[in-house]
C-alpha cells in the first residue's frame, strides 16, 4: 500500500510532525544567571591624582564624540541594577537605600528599635561571637588575638609644650649652658 500526497492521513501525520518540531524548537529556553561578582555598593572611593606629566596635553587631538559610543557610567549602572535583582538581605537593603538616595537626594529614614531589643540583639551577637571563637579553637584554627588593652595616651610632655630639649647641656633662664670641656 502506497501513500499518495493527496491521502488525508499522511497529510495529517506530516502536519502533526511539523507541529511537534515547532514545539521542540520553541521550548529551548536559554537561562542566564547573574554572576556573584557584583560590587556591594557604589560608595565613591578616593580618586587617585594623575601626575601632570601623564595627563593628556592640550596639543593632542581627540576624536570627536559620537553617539555610537557607549556611556560607560550608565552602562555600569544598568549592569549593576540588573545584577542587583539577585541581592538578598542586607545587600539588597543597601542597594535600595542607594537608589532612594539617588532619587530623593536624602538618606532613607531608618526605623527605631526599642533599646531593650537592641541590647538583646547585642547580647546574642556577643554570645555568637564567643561560640564561633570557641568552635574555631576546638577545630584548631589559629585566629588573630584581639588585645582588649587600650593604648595609654601619653600626657602632655615637656617637649610637646616647650619644644625639643637639647641632648647636651642644660637650659637656664632661656640660655643653653654647656660644660667648658670639649666634647
Amino acid at each position: 500500500m502506497t501513500t499518495s500526497p493527496a491521502d488525508p492521513r499522511s497529510a495529517q501525520r506530516t502536519a502533526v510532525q511539523a507541529a511537534k518540531q515547532r514545539k521542540q524548537q520553541a521550548r529551548s529556553v536559554e537561562v542566564v544567571e547573574c554572576p556573584g561578582g557584583f560590587p556591594l555598593s557604589q560608595k565613591p572611593n578616593k580618586r587617585q591624582r594623575v601626575p601632570a606629566s601623564v595627563s593628556d596635553t592640550p596639543n593632542e587631538k581627540r576624536p570627536p564624540k559620537s553617539k555610537s559610543l557607549l556611556d560607560w557610567n550608565t552602562t555600569v549602572q544598568q549592569v549593576r541594577s540588573y545584577g542587583a535583582t539577585a541581592f538578598v538581605g542586607k545587600q539588597k537593603r543597601n542597594f535600595e537605600d542607594e537608589q532612594y538616595k539617588l532619587l530623593t537626594g536624602r538618606h532613607r529614614k531608618k526605623h527605631q528599635v526599642p533599646l531593650p531589643i537592641v541590647r538583646g540583639i547585642q547580647k546574642k551577637a556577643a554570645a555568637r561571637h564567643v561560640r564561633e571563637l570557641r568552635e574555631a579553637k576546638e577545630a584548631g584554627i589559629v585566629l588573630p588575638t584581639v588585645s582588649t588593652k587600650r593604648k595609654d595616651k601619653k600626657g602632655s610632655s615637656a617637649s610637646d609644650v616647650h619644644g625639643p630639649a637639647p641632648s647636651i647641656g642644660f637650659m637656664s633662664k632661656g640660655v643653653l649652658r654647656l660644660k667648658k670641656k670639649p666634647l
